[in-house]
């Protein structure tokens, strides 16, 4: 597996449903970016940190696999946390299955005592009450550093941390969110200029065929189409209302249909690249980059996989699906960071390390190395990132409308199946709208 690439794809198939009203009401709704949170004193926590057993070592089981930038600037932090502080840091590239992996250790002693992967994919050992409470890292000061962790971390993006009892179970190194992906080198004005409407956007596919390219790239199992398009149409709480509404009645509301619709002529009028339904991620996000397709809706890590494939003189850069009827702009945020298991045998150590590697010297390297967006205020983005980390400065939302924690099982069997039906052509619009509501309906049935 690439990077950051097929996170959300495991994100929607890693979890089981963790909800509750508080939850809904925090993780639905949008944030809108301010300061950091004002320090808390050091060492200070409402909850009980986790007790320093003096251990001398801990197991890591990682999201990456041994060759990947991440794992690279992950690996060096480990190495100089040894190096530092004496404390073995055991590593397993375990890959993107990794809590598939752990989940049937965690009863009798989790396998390792730190885990990561995307705050969804998290979401399956949040719904199993399998994570530690990190309140009391929150309040740990950074390693060399006067701010805690909590400080580094603004406050618009706590909501998103959490579980459903308001505790935090991550401790983000890494932000990613999706942008309509281009080569600024022959659209030189666009990001500047962005479609401000859905007739706006289709001119601008419309001039890339004038250019000789198809105007979109995407893979037969693409999810992001009809989910952003549904997200801009309804709202970050309609689209959860999908899923909460066990009488499938809100699929009823006629702008469910129109966002279909969009998605369906996208199709049907010939806007998506040819033979894309058996395709896979890694072929169109070639075929974008080789300049066959203009345009590749997709994460933040688009631009350090693609880049050895591009075109002499590509420039990378993107823009936001413009607003529909519900006029939102918001823009989605995911994060990929560490969890500790509550049954982990040396959590003190793991959290030291968390602590070590969350500070600048340390984390700019997912930045510099890795070429992504990090939590914290004072490390640059890349340059190939700009613009979404300027999208990120407004209001942000869970990614997928925290979909993949809140309803993950739902999401899992009824949404993503429907969803590539849908952008495959295998249904027209009102199929998918019957579909939705009847599976809905049928999934809080069998959930009862």
């Amino acid at each position: 597996m690439r990077s950051s690439k097929n996170v959300y794809r495991a994100g929607v198939i890693a979890a089981a449903v963790a909800v509750s009203a508080a939850s809904l009401t925090a993780c639905g709704s949008s944030s809108k970016p301010g300061s950091p949170s004002a320090p808390a004193a050091a060492g200070t926590s409402s909850a009980t940190a986790i007790a320093d057993k003096g251990s001398k070592e801990f197991t890591y089981w990682s999201m990456w696999q041994q060759n990947e930038p991440q794992a690279k600037v992950i690996k060096k932090a480990a190495d100089d946390f040894t190096a530092a502080t004496g404390i073995k840091v055991n590593i397993q590239w375990q890959g993107r299955d990794v809590i598939t992996k752990l989940t049937p250790t965690l009863k009798t002693g989790s396998s390792a005592d730190l885990v990561d992967q995307s705050v969804n994919a998290l979401g399956a050992l949040v719904a199993k009450d399998a994570t530690a409470d990190l309140s009391g890292l929150y309040a740990t000061k950074v390693t060399g550093e006067d701010k805690t962790i909590g400080d580094v971390i603004p406050a618009s993006y706590k909501t998103f941390l959490n579980d459903k009892n308001g505790k935090p179970f991550i401790a983000p190194y890494e932000v990613s969110s999706e942008g309509l992906w281009f080569d600024a080198s022959k659209f030189p004005d666009l990001a500047a200029n962005p479609p401000k409407t859905w007739d706006d956007l289709i001119a601008l596919f419309d001039k890339a065929k004038a250019q000789g390219m198809a105007p979109v790239a995407l893979p037969g199992d693409d999810k992001y189409w009809v989910l952003l398009t549904l997200q801009r149409t309804l709202g970050t709480d309609g689209l959860k209302k999908l899923a909460s509404d066990k009488t499938g009645a809100a699929w009823d509301d006629p702008k469910v249909l129109a966002a279909a619709q969009k998605v369906q002529d996208l199709r049907t009028k010939g806007y998506f690249i040819q033979g894309y339904e058996s395709s896979k991620s890694i072929d169109e996000e070639g075929n974008f980059a080789k300049g066959k397709a203009a345009f590749y809706l997709s994460g933040t890590w688009v631009p350090s996989e693609a880049a050895p494939n591009t075109t002499p003189g590509f420039k990378f850069d993107s823009i936001q699906l413009p607003a529909l009827d519900s006029g939102n702009t918001d823009t989605g945020i995911n994060f990929f960071g560490f969890a500790v298991p509550k049954t982990a045998s040396h959590a003190d150590a793991a959290e030291k390390f968390i602590a070590f590697f969350m500070k600048k010297e340390e984390l700019t390297g997912i930045s510099t190395d890795a070429v992504n967006l990090t939590p914290r205020a004072d490390i640059d983005p890349p340059a190939q990132l700009a613009s979404i980390s300027k999208a990120l400065s407004g209001t942000v939302y869970a990614d997928q409308g925290h979909l993949s924690v809140d309803y993950a099982d739902w999401t899992n069997k009824m949404l993503n199946p429907e969803m590539i039906r849908l952008v495959t052509g295998q249904d027209d619009a009102k199929k998918f709208v019957a579909n939705g509501k009847q599976g809905t309906v049928d999934y809080w049935k069998s959930a009862s």
